[in-house]
């Protein structure tokens, strides 16, 4: 009887951690293991631990998960099977999501092995997809997109759209620091695939990655459509969806909706993960961002800190990042800004996202302004034309009104510069230039239905900052 309740249970398991069921799915391992360990089956016994550890790993408990694989992979490695090549590649991915160090060897160690032993498609694609997600998060994008894709490919092959499904979603997210649309397709097609197997947990990241990409590319309404509680009954309840849902509140400036969401938390408000903690994060921040922006700065770095775990271009760091310096700027901490600009230095240019690589020559131009520096100018004109070709049309309205705040201050200058002098010289180019960007930054809010980028562009009038000239007051006279 041992036996045949072993195998229920261990099915039951199963069922569970594809459910999102971890707490449940860790109770059916558990008795799993009972029974295969009263049956001298240590073996099997090692294989349902390994099950505990993917559950304990889904489920944000890093520290649990690690005890519970490492002890099985002590017991598989003896005799290496496919038995072994799946619960190293458990490790591995658990190391891999942690940042840890041990993430090179193990994932390496997990696909060599299934190499060697022949594994089937399915499998050698789950390792693939695992050595892929290594290098996405050590930065390399376009190799561990290659990764990503022949995992795709060898689980296509043979019709399993489980593991295709995951391929796709994080080969979208490994696109989309560079390919926005690209991403959002990829991650639509993982979406259908894993629609087709129960995976609710998989199938929301599938769904964030869509949501995120749209939001890069400007089409928040859409990604709110996406993100709806009714757009996908069998993935609205898990707790990553809602992380989504109070970001773009906060980024339309609803912080009380982002604070609710953030309250409804449960698993994840103890969640080791750290894509989930930045996750978290950067709710806070954006919410926080514009009433209080010594807040919100010091939970953008928090966000930051995590750079070395998930990448300094994953999909909540690249976002923390600017508005880390944006906040820094309100406050003229110029200290944290030349921090922030360090940060990005310490980079090669390969493993930087290019809305990053652009919101650096924002700074540098905003840097530049504050100094009094004689390049300031022209280093606006590149600013902006860099973020209207890498960024994103929220960070590209931003950009746009810092320029127009620098036209009004030369403006305002030069104005002050000609009464004095009694020199007869008209600052209404530099007005017009002011009054063209904050147009058009206010037509991008107006889009995104960002209300903290409404009231700035609404709060910068560039035609009351300029001393009229007499020629100007005749004119109003005639």
């Amino acid at each position: 009887m041992d036996g045949a309740g072993a195998v229920l249970w261990e099915r039951a398991a199963e069922a569970a951690t594809a459910n999102a069921s971890y707490a449940a799915a860790v109770e059916y391992a558990e008795r799993a293991r009972g029974h295969y360990l009263r049956e001298g089956q240590d073996r099997d016994a090692a294989r349902v631990q390994a099950l505990a550890g993917q559950a304990l790993s889904s489920w944000g408990r890093h520290a649990e998960a690690r005890e519970q694989l490492s002890a099985a992979v002590d017991v598989l490695r003896a005799g290496p099977d496919t038995d072994t090549v799946w619960a190293l590649f458990l490790l591995a991915r658990l190391e891999v999501f942690a940042g840890s160090p041990d993430a090179d060897r193990l994932s390496a160690e997990a696909l060599t092995l299934g190499q060697a032993l022949n594994v089937g498609p399915s499998q050698l694609g789950e390792l693939f997809l695992c050595r892929g997600l290594y290098h996405a998060f050590a930065g390399r994008r376009p190799q561990a997109a290659s990764y990503m894709r022949e995992a795709a490919r060898l689980a296509n092959r043979v019709g399993d759209s489980y593991v295709e499904g995951r391929a796709l979603l994080n080969l979208s997210d490994t696109l989309a620091p560079s390919e926005p649309a690209a991403a959002a397709e990829a991650a639509r097609t993982a979406a259908g695939a894993l629609r087709r197997t129960g995976a609710r947990r998989q199938l929301a990241a599938a769904i964030m990655n869509v949501a995120e990409a749209l939001l890069q590319l400007g089409d928040w309404d859409t990604a709110a459509a996406e993100l709806s509680p009714d757009a996908d009954s069998e993935a609205l309840d898990i707790e990553e969806l809602t992380v989504e849902r109070g970001w773009l509140a906060a980024l339309r400036g609803d912080a009380g909706t982002a604070r609710a969401c953030l309250s409804a938390l449960q698993d994840l408000r103890v969640s080791e993960d750290p894509q989930m903690r930045s996750g978290i994060g950067i709710v806070r921040a954006f919410a926080a961002a514009g009433r209080q922006p010594a807040d919100a700065l010091r939970e953008a770095r928090a966000i930051l800190a995590y750079a070395g775990a998930i990448g300094i271009s994953s999909a909540y760091l690249r976002w923390a990042w600017p508005l880390a310096a944006r906040c820094a700027h309100e406050q003229a901490d110029t200290a944290a800004a030349r921090e922030l600009l360090a940060l990005l230095d310490s980079y090669q240019p390969g493993y930087l996202a290019p809305m990053l690589l652009a919101e650096r020559d924002l700074v540098r131009a905003r840097l530049a302004a504050s100094s009094g520096g004689g390049d300031a100018a022209a280093a606006f004109t590149a600013a902006i034309a860099s973020l209207r070709e890498q960024s994103t049309p929220y960070h590209l309205a931003h950009g746009l009104l810092d320029h127009a705040e620098f036209l009004v201050r030369t403006a305002d200058a030069a104005s002050g510069a000609d009464a004095a002098s009694g020199a007869d010289v008209s600052s209404g180019a530099d007005i017009a230039a002011a009054a063209s960007a904050i147009a058009e930054a206010r037509d991008i809010a107006g889009r995104l239905r960002c209300q903290p980028l409404l009231d700035r562009a609404d709060a910068l009038r560039p035609q009351d900052s300029v001393t009229a000239t007499p020629q100007d007051s005749a004119r109003s006279a005639s």
